[in-house]
């Protein structure tokens, strides 16, 4: 399946509270698209769907995140299995210093997924699966890091799927690549979205509106303004700051009829 349901979450580094009440259903196999101006806490959000947050020290959650109807916070929650299930595709490649096969191999070996079948199977197929199987299949024992950043980043994207997750979260994917590239990617995400339910952080408003399904609003304020005017000055001058969705809908009303002021301001660029 692949259903996210985030109720009421609170995030905080230390004393500092840097998500305030968010809450959203992240629907299962469609793409869902996070934006909102630089430190409003998209990628904090992102990494508390998988609990990637965990291993900063001091930090800490409050409110519920459930996937399939579990709450990964629970006492108890197996961490391990949570990561498999809920796969993380980070803004620049970050391939093993290992060669392409063992990169793809790596999470089924870790997890014993391969002791009932054919792992060189699995690997053709996850790189299949990332669109990057044709290029490399000839090189599977060269080095990953031999490969152009766009390569590199569809490696990551087969090492991800390779364990067979559920979710597949991805924070700024394009951002270090070419517009080309970009595109590849963008297609690729498209196609996974068949199998995978995937969440994306972007700045890029033109990639938001061509890629995802969903989007969601976030921005910073100290507190929920009364009138757009005074969020804009609150989410831009406040030191005490905590990150929150102020609106989520179907991409094409967010970019043609949003129903924030906010939200209509950052997407047609008059602030972010």
């Amino acid at each position: 399946m692949g259903n996210i349901t985030v109720e009421h979450l609170n995030f905080y580094y230390g004393s500092k509270k840097a998500l305030a009440d968010v809450s959203i259903e992240i629907p299962e196999r469609r793409i869902t698209a996070l934006i909102g101006p630089s430190g409003c806490g998209k990628s904090t959000f992102l990494r508390c769907l998988n609990r990637m947050n965990d291993t900063i020290k001091g930090t800490r959650v409050e409110g519920r995140v459930l996937l399939d109807g579990q709450d990964i916070y629970a006492f108890g929650a197996n961490v391990v299995d949570l990561r498999r299930r809920v796969g993380m595709v980070f803004q620049r490649p970050n391939p093993f210093p290992q060669s392409v096969f063992d990169n793809v191999a790596f999470g089924p070996r870790v997890l014993g997924m391969d002791r009932n079948g054919d792992l060189a199977d699995a690997v053709e197929a996850s790189l299949r699966g990332a669109g990057l199987w044709d290029e490399v299949k000839d090189k599977l024992h060269g080095d990953a890091l031999s490969f152009s950043l766009g390569q590199q980043q569809r490696l990551c994207i087969a090492r991800v799927i390779a364990v067979k997750p559920q979710v597949i979260l991805m924070d700024e994917p394009c951002s270090a690549l070419d517009p080309i590239t970009t595109l590849k990617i963008e297609d690729l995400m498209r196609e996974l979205a068949h199998d995978y339910t995937i969440v994306i952080v972007t700045h890029n408003m033109q990639q938001a509106a061509r890629v995802s399904d969903i989007t969601a609003m976030m921005m910073l304020a100290s507190s929920l303004a009364s009138t757009p005017a005074d969020a804009l000055t609150d989410a831009l001058t406040s030191d005490h700051r905590s990150g929150t969705i102020i609106e989520v809908g179907e991409t094409r009303r967010i970019f043609t009829r949003p129903r924030d002021q906010r939200t209509e301001d950052y997407v047609t660029g008059r602030y972010g």
